[in-house]
């Protein structure tokens, strides 16, 4: 496998990850202040200050668990790629989609999971059941919204590609993949569910035997060599040994 992944835009986002947290906890501690004074004009202003304290510790903490955290989702997504073999190449933040594994028949998308407890699909509807209420009401043990993140992304990388000479009509297919991660996730009933939802152990063979197995239409070398400059980034960037990618 090949890996070409974007270092500024990650330190970026870092950056803004702590600015953020920094932000928030300043905010937070000037409503703590107005809170203990006793004119009720300063009480709307401490009310003001944690309500705005919470909207920025809340975006503050989607950048930090996206940039900051050690291991990344990325790398935790990318040691499963790592044995991979050379027809497969790895974007890290080189276009509008965060992780996105080209291969020798479609474009991968793997959205990491990190819900505790157990998911399943019924009747249209992801069920997550949770002993966690504090990380789920805080927005940090949930599903999320995949459907409306696999929209986003296929309208996005869609564009992307047209802008960069590559119509929509020729562009390959865009494979969404949900990665469970996490010890503490337990599959329920899945089966339904519009994407594939595997674990991480079976990441790489479940992408390996549906490329072999389910390829009706191989990505031709000249196709894959507009998608790698197209995906591709000449600087700020770590690009693995023998990489198409300048």
């Amino acid at each position: 496998m090949k890996l070409v992944r974007n270092e500024k835009s990650i330190n970026r986002g870092k950056t803004i990850g702590k600015v953020l947290t920094f932000a928030s906890l300043s905010v937070l501690g000037l409503g703590l202040y107005f809170a203990f004074k006793k004119e009720m004009s300063m009480i709307l202003y401490s009310y003001a200050c944690l309500i705005a304290g919470f909207l920025l510790t809340q975006i503050g903490l989607n950048f930090v668990n996206r940039y900051g955290r050690s291991p990344r989702y990325d790398e935790i997504v990318g040691a499963a790629f790592e044995k991979l073999r050379h027809e497969y190449t790895y974007y890290v933040y080189t276009a509008p989609v965060p992780m996105l594994l080209l291969g020798p028949c479609r474009i991968w998308l793997p959205i990491p999971v990190n819900a505790t407890g157990e998911i399943s699909y019924k009747d249209g509807k992801w069920v997550h059941k949770t002993r966690n209420f504090i990380q789920k009401f805080m927005g940090q043990d949930t599903v999320g919204k995949p459907d409306r993140e696999v929209a986003d992304a296929s309208a996005s990388l869609s564009k992307y590609l047209t802008e960069k000479g590559i119509p929509a009509d020729s562009q390959p297919e865009l494979k969404p993949i949900m990665v469970v991660y996490l010890k503490e996730t337990q599959l329920g009933d899945v089966s339904a569910s519009p994407y594939p939802v595997v674990e991480l152990e079976e990441l790489k063979r479940y992408i390996r035997r549906m490329d072999r197995e389910e390829c009706a239409d191989p990505i031709s070398p000249e196709l894959a060599e507009k998608i790698h400059t197209a995906l591709g980034c000449r600087r700020h960037c770590r690009v693995s040994p023998g990489s198409l990618v300048p």
